[in-house]
């Protein structure tokens, strides 16, 4: 009888602990002290891989534009509906806004994605996904 009781002691304090991490917010601090500095080859590697991705998908969003020669600015044109209106007008940005964009979206994203594992408030901990 007296192993029962331990074992629902642990199980029920194992489970107040684990649902307690999980509704805590996690600990920022400003430069994690513990952390040993990355090295520069690395470092260099992935700011390369991340560049190279960042031109792929500004490459694959300038696909769906026409490219136009304006006043000695290269224009990316589409036409789009504008809110509130069904007829299309021609839309065009620069190709320091396409960047912005593709840049945007892809920040977006990946703050998205890092929070689809944290905790909901009325289900408890997700499984990650």
């Amino acid at each position: 009888m007296a192993f029962k009781n331990i074992a629902i002691t642990l199980a029920l304090t194992a489970s107040s602990l684990l649902l307690a991490a999980c509704a805590s917010e996690p600990a920022t601090s400003a430069a994690p002290a513990a952390a040993p500095p990355a090295p520069v080859a690395a470092a260099a590697t992935t700011e390369a891989e991340t560049a190279g991705g960042l031109e792929k998908k500004f490459q694959d969003a300038a696909r769906s534009y026409k490219v136009v020669e304006k006043d000695g600015k290269t224009m990316y044109c589409k036409r789009e509906k504008v809110m509130g209106s069904t007829i299309p007008t021609l839309q065009c940005i620069t190709e320091a806004q396409l960047r912005n964009q593709v840049e945007n979206a892809d920040e977006l994203r990946q703050r998205m994605r890092n929070r689809a594992g944290g905790c909901v408030q009325t289900g408890g901990c997700s499984g990650g996904g």
